[in-house]
């Protein structure tokens, strides 16, 4: 299928930097990670990793995410909450490896595809400021069926030094070719402090 895009929000033959909007309201510098923990386009690769970065390559993928943030916007449903992007393009660094294997609390492959705009991890945040585990179940239920995934992981943990129950959702894209033909997988799955529970299907954890 066909991404459908507003040709004003095209990356094709502009110059791609974290000001370039990719939907209404959404620009690239939206993706390129958590206030307090963002990188720089400049610094997403080095020598070290494959050459420079194919700014036009990231910009195409993470139009597929704007879209994805702007389907809530205006849900009532979500009237009380934000949308961030907690984890978002990744800027490789020494403990980088593409083997498959846990980093830190993230397998490898979801930093892979985080470099290229293909997966990006959201959380929905209360007026508390803190994630809200009921509401970010219903939202990955609504997006399940709503939005245009490879692979939507339901991901719980308690890794808060306090013990906080917290919840993300982590979304999966296809490599977006200049002709944005796509085709998608739509897996599910949910897990808990990096432990699989489910998969083809969302489980709704609650905090004790």
């Amino acid at each position: 299928m066909k991404v459908s895009i507003d040709p004003k929000y095209d990356p094709t033959g502009k110059e791609i930097t974290s000001k370039l909007k990719l939907a209404s309201g959404i620009s690239l510098a939206k993706f390129l990670g958590a206030r307090g923990s963002r990188t720089q386009i400049k610094k997403l690769y080095n020598k070290g990793f494959n050459g420079p970065p194919d700014l036009n390559q990231i910009a195409r993928n993470l139009v597929i995410h704007a879209q994805i943030m702007q389907s809530i916007i205006g849900n009532k449903e979500y009237a009380n909450h934000r949308l961030i992007v907690s984890e978002g393009i990744y800027e490789p660094n020494p403990a980088f490896d593409l083997s498959g294997k846990y980093i830190g609390e993230r397998p490898s492959g979801i930093l892979d595809l985080r470099r290229t705009g293909q997966a990006i991890v959201y959380q929905l945040i209360d007026r508390a400021g803190a994630t809200d585990p009921q509401k970010t179940f219903d939202l990955a239920a609504y997006w399940k069926d709503y939005i245009d995934y490879d692979k939507l992981t339901l991901d719980y943990d308690t890794f808060d030094p306090n013990g906080t129950l917290t919840c993300q959702i982590v979304i999966e894209t296809p490599k977006v070719p200049e002709s944005y033909e796509v085709s998608y997988k739509y897996a599910l799955e949910t897990t808990y402090n990096g432990e699989l529970q489910t998969k083809n299907e969302l489980l709704e954890i609650l905090p004790d």
